[in-house]
């Protein structure tokens, strides 16, 4: 949402009403519309809003009935609707972003305005750039990913903690000047899906 309120779109968003409050930081920046509808209507807004073919859609129908955790027909109306909107291209730039962010894709190929726009809307700490920068496992504690410096010295010691993707063995690492992705961001991720943000200089 960030990224596109980044690019100067407007942006409408749609939430169930007793998850509107989540929206409260950007109540003055977009259109808010309580609202809410049944997960199996999706197939029936692709009509509507893409140009898939029958076959297409009747695999998307099929992986809503058999396995609806995946939200496989609800991924395709975003990136239809994206493209729609912005274009294919923005669409592959966003997704690639989102890949990235989860050790799918390489970090180092996305600029300083997309991470920002990514990593400020998780949880995140600014931290001066000093010439000794703190522990990583004193910053996962900052960030909140894990409840306490020991938790976080433990999480290294069990494998589950990762600084731009790559898994982090000391537990006595600093990160450095030559760790900073675009922006001075450090991308702090605790298992497969828990991301925090750490931006460098900035404080």
């Amino acid at each position: 949402m960030r990224l596109s309120l980044d690019h100067g779109y407007e942006v409408v968003g749609v939430c169930r009403e007793q998850s509107v409050f989540k929206l409260d930081d950007f109540s003055d920046k977009i259109a808010i519309v309580p609202g809410s509808t049944d997960d199996r209507d999706v197939i029936q807004y692709l009509k509507y809003y893409s140009f898939r073919s029958r076959d297409e859609l009747e695999e998307l129908a099929k992986a809503v009935e058999e396995e609806p955790f995946r939200r496989a027909a609800q991924r395709a109306l975003a990136d239809d609707l994206t493209s729609l909107t912005h274009g294919e291209a923005e669409t592959e730039r966003v997704k690639a972003a989102a890949a990235a962010l989860f050790g799918g894709g390489e970090l180092t190929t996305l600029d300083a305005s997309t991470l920002t726009a990514a990593l400020s809307e998780a949880p995140h700490v600014e931290i001066p750039n000093t010439s000794e920068l703190p522990l990583l496992v004193d910053l996962f504690a900052e960030t909140g990913l894990v409840g306490s410096k020991s938790e976080a010295r433990r999480t290294v010691g069990e494998g589950g903690a990762y600084v731009n993707n790559e898994r982090i063995t000391d537990p006595d690492a600093r990160a450095d000047a030559q760790t900073l992705l675009p922006g001075g961001w450090l991308l702090l991720r605790k298992g497969k899906r828990n991301l925090a943000g750490v931006r460098v200089g900035s404080a």
